[in-house]
């Protein structure tokens, strides 16, 4: 006898792997009838139900052409079939099919299943699922947007919405990728889930269609973050570089930059080193120029001219800086405000010299009156680093609060704590 309590277990085990991220199974066990049903009678007519016996066998035993058989010989049975024999009939057919890897004729039988009075509401979900995921998979994009948005109206899944957030960006329509896909991060990132690296890619993409800069620069920040890549970190920060000519905010911005190891074009050792000297720090200028020697990136007679002499000038003025860093310290413990000591701190930096650093950056922030605490926190941040004490530097940079820019470089270098 065709026995429908056994069928859940037996189309979940012939269905595995067929496609593995359909995540609900679709139940096929009888349950009780409403008052009215549309189906009818949920019983498989009397002279059907020894040739569905015998398709049911042969789905177990994963048998697909004689499913397909013996479901046309209890087709051809002369009664008048209910339409519970004729949702069994699309539903045996569909998952054949499937199995089989037919996936226009799987889609006709098993949309005939879900269109069906006798397909519990239940259990929709999970079939628009399969049908969005055979479309997928058949690169039937228009459908995919079609059948998930249908299953999103419904049932606000973010793994769906991925699939339809692909589509969109496969036709070319980036306004809509943008919007699913935004939805798909915000909701992942909301459950603790860090989205995986496409899906961050593709809405990144969508953004760059959409001219949406902020977006682009948010995406990259993510990328960076959680799947951290040269590539990534130089696009970073070439966006993030466009963003301001505040001298200030570039050199940290380099620094930044040189940190996570992504400097590799002379003209940015070069920029680096000028800012750097710019704000009366030569040391810092004179450590990137023989990180660029040593890495051997001025190749051409211009670049090596220009490298020379920017490190003759900087080798001169650290003579004369550190000459006089005893008479900084004691000046700076001396004013009754601290930016003389982050100023201090930021050389002692420069110089490797990390204790002094974090003492007299510590000291010029207590103090407080300091021109940008931002960057004394990053400065700050980024001794303690060096000294291998992470929980320290996060704390650090967790304190720049003040500039939007300034702040967003300072989450960055948290990454690496």
């Amino acid at each position: 006898m065709f026995n429908r309590k056994s069928l859940r277990k037996v189309f979940n085990g012939v269905l595995v792997g067929v496609f593995g991220l359909v995540g609900t199974s679709v139940a096929l066990a009888q349950t009780p009838a409403p008052e009215v049903d549309a189906c009818g009678p949920r019983k498989i007519s009397k002279k059907v139900d020894k040739p569905m016996s015998v398709v049911e066998k042969a789905f177990q035993n994963k048998q697909w052409d004689e499913v397909l058989a013996k479901v046309a010989e209890a087709e051809a049975v002369d009664v008048e079939k209910s339409l519970y024999d004729k949702f069994w009939f699309n539903e045996f057919r569909g998952r054949a099919y499937l199995n089989q890897q037919k996936y226009p004729e799987a889609v006709k039988e098993l949309e005939a299943g879900l269109n069906s009075p006798c397909m519990e509401e239940k259990e929709k979900p999970a079939r628009l699922k399969m049908l969005l995921q055979i479309a997928y998979q058949t690169k039937d994009y228009a459908k995919v947007i079609t059948v998930g948005n249908q299953y999103l109206a419904t049932n606000p899944d973010p793994e769906i919405g991925a699939y339809v957030g692909n589509a969109y960006y496969a036709t070319d329509d980036f306004v809509n990728t943008k919007k699913v896909m935004t939805d798909v991060v915000a909701k992942q990132e909301a459950s603790g889930k860090t989205p995986d690296e496409l899906t961050y890619r593709i809405l990144q993409g969508a953004c760059i269609k959409v001219k949406d800069n902020a977006c682009v620069t948010d995406m990259l920040e993510k990328l960076a973050t959680h799947y951290s890549k040269p590539t990534y970190w130089q696009d970073l920060m070439a966006l993030l570089m466009a963003t301001t000519k505040n001298n200030n905010q570039l050199l940290n911005m380099w620094r930044l930059a040189d940190g996570v190891n992504v400097l590799s074009d002379p003209a940015e050792y070069l920029e680096m080193a000028q800012l750097a000297i710019g704000q009366g720090l030569p040391g810092e200028a004179q450590t990137v120029l023989e990180k660029g020697v040593q890495k051997g990136v001025f190749t051409s007679a211009r670049q090596k001219e220009q490298s020379n002499q920017m490190l003759a000038e900087a080798k001169q003025a650290v003579a004369l800086d550190k000459s006089t860093l005893d008479k900084q310290d004691v000046a700076a413990r001396a004013k009754p405000t601290g930016d003389n000591d982050v100023k201090l701190g930021a050389a002692y930096l420069s110089y490797g010299q990390t204790d002094k650093a974090i003492e007299a950056l510590n000291r010029g922030i207590a103090k407080g009156g300091v021109k940008n605490p931002d960057e004394a926190a990053i400065l700050l941040g980024i001794a303690h680093l060096r000294t291998g004490n992470k929980p320290e530097a996060a704390k650090a940079f967790s304190t720049a609060n003040k500039d939007a820019t300034m702040t967003r470089i300072a989450k960055l270098w948290l990454v690496n704590t």
